[in-house]
């Protein structure tokens, strides 16, 4: 079968996803939070991570990059290897990158794509791999972060731009009114005020060593995404995946036609 070790790395990437979803899902790595003071009245609204959750998660990220990005390679080398007798330039067939749209072509030819056809020069080229205007970013992206995962990964983060004061106060009948432009999980507490207007038996559960402050998780959307600035790039971690997978998949279908 044409590309299996590839094609074994993108099975690879699906089990992890599954993995990921599971552990947003049944884990999540970041809330939001009701604080209550019982003693003094004082409620506070404010965002929560959990630490050991996201470091679960980063890792398990990373070996997606990583498992998409070699994918790529393999099918790469898989494709262009049998084209160059000379072994000692097989270290230079890895699938070509560019900063810039105006060097792709060069990349690609010191990455021994000619060797194949100049058919196949044109139709990685056509993939688009560069950063910038134009460029493929999820595919750049896949290659990028790979490189960054060898130093550090960077860090899902709690996106809480879709919570509105609206969806608050459906479960907080006593939080504030009338709040405009609220930004929610910015701050430590992002919103503070003092009310005697609640229901005892709805404050969630005790924060130990205390005898007074209790948290409750509240159910509103909080999405885990990966934000990059360069190039920018805002999206969730599972659209993200799923994007960068059925890519991964449509360059494997252009290489496979020139094997």
């Amino acid at each position: 079968m044409a590309f299996a070790s590839a094609k074994a790395k993108i099975e690879r990437s699906r089990e992890l996803i599954a993995e990921i979803d599971a552990l947003i899902s049944d884990t999540p790595p970041y809330t939001y939070i009701l604080e209550t003071n019982t003693h003094t009245d004082e409620r506070a609204t404010f965002a929560k991570s959990d630490q050991r959750v996201i470091d679960r998660l980063v890792v398990r990220c990373g070996e997606v990059f990583h498992n998409l990005r070699s994918s790529i390679d393999h099918a790469y080398f898989e494709t262009v290897s049998p084209k160059v007798e000379d072994e000692s330039k097989h270290g230079a067939i890895q699938f070509p990158f560019a900063k810039k749209e105006e060097s792709l072509e060069q990349s690609v030819r010191s990455r021994m794509a000619h060797y194949v056809s100049e058919d196949f020069v044109q139709a990685i080229c056509e993939l688009k791999p560069f950063l910038g205007d134009g460029g493929n970013t999820l595919i750049f992206l896949i290659h990028e972060i790979n490189i960054v995962d060898k130093h550090k990964f960077p860090t899902p983060i709690g996106d809480y731009t879709h919570i509105s004061s609206e969806m608050i106060r459906a479960q907080i009948p006593d939080f504030p009114a009338g709040l405009v432009n609220a930004q929610f999980g910015q701050n430590r507490r992002d919103v503070g005020w003092t009310s005697r207007l609640y229901n005892p038996k709805d404050i969630g559960e005790i924060v130990p060593p205390t005898m007074n402050i209790f948290h409750k998780t509240l159910d509103v959307p909080v999405n885990v995404s990966f934000s990059i600035r360069d190039p920018y790039y805002f999206k969730s971690v599972q659209d993200s995946f799923n994007e960068m997978l059925e890519e991964v998949e449509r360059v494997l279908t252009v290489m496979e036609s020139f094997t």
